[in-house]
């Protein structure tokens, strides 16, 4: 009977991990909001009876699905301290790890504040211990002298961004194969995208953000009532997420009538499209703000890191403005496929001009010839999780949580020589 049982649990064991991984699969496709149990109880042949037998509700399907995802960040980092290596060597070892073909999906940490307070807090803290056990490894790497010298914390914070940015971009069906992906991700973040033999650059002086977004004001009033029911839903999607988020609830922060919304967008679908919609219109005019104000350095290495410290910084600082917050992406699954077709034409634009820029900066012999899909996504992991990391920076001097995201970014982990090899325009253009 003893065997038997143990059979019996180790079966029972591996359908409910069958049916996190399928779960997790689907949330990141369809969106939590968008997936029932239904549909995930039909992807893997059973009955909706019976995967309430083992999960009682979605909300506490969802809850097991981003317990299991932090379980695997957190094993992992557990499996890269290994004795006599160096702190750098570690982190790499936890991204090749967290990475590597053949490991489970990790789930995308979306609508996590539309969960029962006692889980989502759970998952919260289970979230900061994973990125304070990170930090412990990036302290371990600078004192052996392998880790340049970085805030920790933040610097771990910077690393789990691209992580859990993978699931919203990467495909098995592209060009590339997870192993390739695993490889040029752990580049780097171990050496950035900016030429090994450069030096590191300052960031470039503070500039006055409100000034650079300031033009955002400049609205009629009609427009500026429109653009703040927009502003406060955005608000309620990025903290509920869309299931905890109705119109009656925005309605109700905003102080307006049910029918001030319904005026806009006849339900939650078609609202969350129009807030996407301002967000893409406000991030293409930041960027386009920035060009035209792009530094003025004759040596193109300055010019290219400075861009990608005042980008970085203009966004967050935009999520921290009356012109913000800088929406989460993590929704956009639960749009119908025509408002999901529209903005993905928008995104194309927006991914464009900054792939272009990359692509710019490689040929003056600033960048790494790293592909450049990947050196898009880190950027973009980079840029788009600001909303979900503001919690764990509450007090911190946002431009602070920038520049050292864009450190990791544009230089790596890795030391790097203290001199800087100068690339001015003109060498550039003769070549």
């Amino acid at each position: 009977m003893r065997a038997e049982d143990a059979a019996q649990r180790k079966s029972g064991s591996s359908r409910r991990e069958e049916v996190l991984a399928t779960a997790t699969r689907l949330f990141n496709r369809h969106s939590f909001a968008a997936t029932t149990l239904d549909k995930i109880a039909a992807e893997i042949g059973l009955t909706p009876g019976a995967l309430y037998h083992h999960f009682q509700s979605k909300e506490m399907l969802v809850f097991e699905c981003f317990s299991r995802g932090l379980r695997m960040y957190r094993d992992e980092i557990d499996r890269a301290r290994e004795p006599g290596l160096d702190g750098l060597e570690m982190v790499r070892r936890f991204v090749r790890g967290r990475l590597r073909p053949g490991e489970p999906r990790m789930i995308t940490f979306s609508d996590i504040d539309a969960l029962p307070r006692n889980h989502r807090d759970i998952v919260h803290n289970a979230r900061m211990g994973n990125i304070r056990m990170l930090g412990g490894l990036i302290e371990r790497g600078i004192d052996d002298g392998s880790i340049a010298r970085c805030d920790p914390f933040l610097t771990s914070l910077a690393i789990f961004s691209v992580l859990d940015w993978m699931p919203f971009w990467y495909s098995e069906r592209s060009y590339y194969t997870r192993q390739e992906a695993a490889e040029i991700l752990d580049d780097i973040v171990a050496h950035g995208i900016v030429r090994r033999d450069l030096a590191e650059i300052a960031p470039p002086p503070p500039r006055d953000p409100l000034a650079l977004l300031g033009h955002l004001a400049r609205m009629d009033k009609r427009r500026a009532k429109r653009d703040r029911l927009l502003r406060i839903a955005t608000e309620s999607f990025n903290q509920r997420g869309v299931v905890g988020s109705s119109i009656e609830h925005i309605a109700a922060d905003a102080g307006v009538s049910r029918g001030a919304y319904y005026y806009h967008a006849p339900d939650k679908n078609s609202l969350l499209h129009l807030c996407l919609k301002r967000a893409y219109r406000i991030e293409t005019e930041v960027l386009e703000l920035l060009i035209e104000h792009a530094p003025t350095s004759p040596d193109a290495a300055v010019r290219a890191v400075h861009f990608e410290f005042e980008l970085l910084r203009a966004v967050t600082a935009l999520h921290h403005s009356p012109y913000g917050p800088k929406i989460s992406f993590h929704n956009v699954p639960f749009l119908t496929p025509a408002n999901r077709a529209e903005l993905q034409l928008i995104d194309r634009v927006l991914v464009g001009r900054n792939m272009g820029r990359y692509e710019r900066a490689k040929a003056e012999g600033t960048f790494r010839q790293i592909d450049t899909l990947f050196i898009q996504e880190v950027g973009a992991g980079l840029r788009n999780n600001i909303p979900a990391w503001s919690r764990f920076t509450e007090g911190t001097d946002p431009e602070k949580v920038a520049d050292c995201s864009t450190r990791l970014f544009m230089f790596g982990l890795k030391p790097r020589p203290d001199s800087h090899v100068s690339i001015p325009t003109e060498t550039v253009q003769e070549t």
